[in-house]
C-alpha cells in the first residue's frame, strides 16, 4: 500500500458522476488513485446523499459507482479518538475566533480528520476550511484550479 498524501473531500469524488465532469480533476484522480483515501465522515455523506434520492436509475448507477469505485479502491479511514481530540480543539479555538456557528460539523470533522493523519484535503470548496486553516496546520488543495 502507498504511502497516502491526499484526503479527498466529497465534492472531488462525486466529480465522476457529474453529467460534464471537470477532466482535468478527472486526471487527477487517476493520478493520485494511490496516493489518495477518504475518511468514514466523507463516505457517510455519499452514503446519506444516495439514500436520500427517488428510487430509480440515478440512485441505482449512483450507489453502483460509490460502492464499486470510491470504496473498492480508496481507503476510508476511521474518525477516531485522535480526530476526536483534534475535532474538540478546532471547536474550542473556533468558539473562541467567534467562526464555529457558520462551519458544518461534518467540514470540522474531516478537517480533523486530515489533521491527524497529516493529509492534504482536497476539495473544491477550499473557503468552507479557511477558518479552519487559519487556526491550525490544516493543508488544502483545490485540484480544479
Amino acid at each position: 500500500m502507498s504511502q497516502k498524501i491526499y484526503l479527498l473531500d466529497t465534492n472531488i469524488i462525486s466529480e465522476p458522476t457529474k453529467a460534464s465532469p471537470d477532466q482535468n480533476l478527472i486526471q487527477k484522480l487517476a493520478d493520485n488513485l494511490d496516493y489518495s483515501c477518504i475518511c468514514s465522515i466523507i463516505w457517510a455523506e455519499v452514503l446519506s446523499g444516495v439514500k436520500l434520492l427517488p428510487e430509480g436509475k440515478r440512485k441505482t448507477g449512483l450507489f453502483d459507482y460509490f460502492v464499486n469505485n470510491v470504496q473498492k479502491f480508496y481507503d476510508i479511514l476511521p474518525f477516531d479518538t485522535s480526530c476526536a481530540s483534534i475535532y474538540s480543539d478546532l471547536i474550542q479555538r473556533l468558539k473562541e475566533k467567534g467562526k464555529a456557528s457558520y462551519l458544518s460539523p461534518f467540514d470540522i470533522m474531516i478537517a480533523a480528520t486530515a489533521i491527524a493523519n497529516n493529509l492534504i484535503l482536497v476539495t473544491k470548496n477550499v473557503s468552507n476550511f479557511e477558518p479552519i486553516k487559519e487556526i491550525s496546520n490544516l493543508m488544502i488543495e483545490n485540484w480544479c484550479e
